[in-house]
């Protein structure tokens, strides 16, 4: 039996019904949390030093897109969003480059490069929303230890989701979306359980315009069969909710999906963010879940509702998207912008946040073995250091961890009891070569698009 023990830390077990325990040994065996206790004094094979630490349930990045972050960071921001649009819509044509030009090596360092950005920030579990390469992402987690939940989105291209001609959102090809969602089905098939269970797959339509009526339906009706999630984007820019009203006779995203008969527990929804009380009241009654992207969001100077949700009993994980990956920046943008659009600074509280981070994305993945530290969870952790310049001296760990630490305060993450990051390395990989290829694969998307012309809207140094 291979056991790990995380020696002397304030252990935040997470769960239905969290616990704060002080100068406590967390044991995993096989993988699997066998005990709490004060000076384990057993065999092990694997000791976790976390003293003047915080250790917490891996936490779980609820939504992601590998390999669309490292070439457009710092592009777009303090740039005109698009009329009606979104942030990626101006990173169409870009990301269409990448997905187009670049050789298998060259896509494959983007994605471990992102891979790795997810690691460092916390991550013990990612959903995956994959528009290429997700060949490259299965080798990543079979490789780096950590665990995911992955889907083939359809349609399968950036361009089909829309993307900015002449100054206006326009729709490329899906291609034949009904086979898209057909190899999501196949690779379930394939795939699902591999690696110690640290795999399986889940289905994943884009949204409600970019997918037809009965393809939805059909999604729901698979996804009920195989006891698996529907992971799609909803109610997260203008043009969307445009288009849904002109195509259904006025209705909002959220009502459309309800009157179809999509939405529900097996639904993880992400953004959720142009809606009014009785979309939530929607969700709320159909158990659907949502998943709130706050740094994405203010980044388009927007703030989703997120205590709105958590109020009306609707539940919420958390999850970067794209463009940076420190999973504890997100649940502080989490926390101060709802503040701020609640007006009530008691609202949320440090321990909603980092709820919604564990227990709630598990909650929403059907894995009540994830998202705590109780006997008999998965033993997925990272533990934070506690004595920085910044986040010490602790009166209360959780709020030093919300509102004063970052993702290099990091000592070490587990999953199953293994490391995958110590003290900002993420093992099982040669992180200085990876940058130095995303890097080279970066600057060829870049030649290709400012040769094309697309690069000319975007502006560098402040200018």
């Amino acid at each position: 039996m291979s056991t790990t023990v995380v020696r002397d830390g304030t252990i935040w077990t997470g769960g239905a019904n969290p616990r704060v325990l002080e100068r406590q040994d967390l044991v995993i065996q096989n993988g699997v949390v066998a005990s709490i206790e004060p000076n384990f004094r057993g065999r092990s094979d694997l000791d976790v030093d976390a003293g003047g630490a915080l250790v917490v349930p891996g936490f779980i990045n609820a939504h992601v897109h590998a390999g669309c972050t490292p070439h457009i960071r710092g592009m777009t921001e303090d740039e005109p969003i698009p009329k009606e649009g979104a942030y990626y819509h101006a990173l169409g044509a870009i990301l269409t480059l990448g997905y187009q030009h670049l050789a298998h090596d060259e896509f494959a360092a983007l994605m471990e490069w992102d891979a790795i950005a997810m690691l460092l920030g916390g991550a013990t579990m990612v959903c995956e929303e994959n528009f290429g390469g997700h060949e490259v992402w299965i080798e990543l987690v079979e490789r780096l230890g950590f665990r995911s939940d992955l889907g083939l989105t359809y349609p399968g291209s950036v361009s089909a989701i829309g993307y900015l001609k002449d100054g206006k959102i326009v729709m490329g090809s899906g291609g034949d979306i009904g086979a898209q969602f057909q190899a999501g089905i196949a690779l379930h098939k394939t795939h699902h359980g591999k690696f110690g269970d640290r795999l399986r797959i889940h289905l994943s339509p884009h949204g409600p315009d970019t997918v037809p009526t009965e393809l939805l339906i059909e999604t729901t009706r698979q996804a009920k069969a195989l006891g698996v999630n529907a992971n799609l984007h909803l109610a997260q820019h203008l043009n969307e909710r445009r288009t849904i009203a002109e195509r259904h006779g006025g209705k909002s995203s959220i009502q459309y999906l309800h009157d179809i008969g999509f939405l529900g527990p097996h639904v993880m929804a992400m953004h959720v963010t142009f809606i009014d009380d009785h979309d939530i009241d929607l969700l709320a009654a159909s158990r659907t879940n949502v998943i709130h992207g706050s740094y994405r969001k203010a980044k388009e100077a927007l703030i989703s509702p997120f205590w709105e949700h958590l109020a009306k009993g609707v539940n919420v994980a958390i999850a970067t998207d794209s463009f940076s990956h420190d999973l504890i920046q997100d649940l502080r943008f989490a926390a101060m912008l709802a503040k701020i659009r609640q007006n009530d600074v008691g609202t949320p509280r440090a321990h909603h946040v980092l709820r919604c981070a564990t227990h709630g994305a598990a909650k929403a993945l059907n894995r009540p073995d994830l998202g705590n530290l109780e006997p008999g969870a998965r033993g997925d952790v990272v533990v934070i250091d506690l004595q920085t310049a910044f986040n010490s001296p602790v009166f209360d760990p959780l709020r030093s961890l919300i509102y004063y630490s970052s993702a290099r305060d990091i000592r070490c993450t587990l999953v199953d009891g293994r490391k995958v990051v110590e003290r900002g390395q993420v093992l099982g990989t040669d992180m200085d070569a990876v940058r130095r290829r995303a890097d080279e694969a970066a600057r060829k998307v870049w030649a290709l698009a400012r040769r094309d012309g697309v690069l000319d809207a975007f502006t560098s140094h402040g200018h």
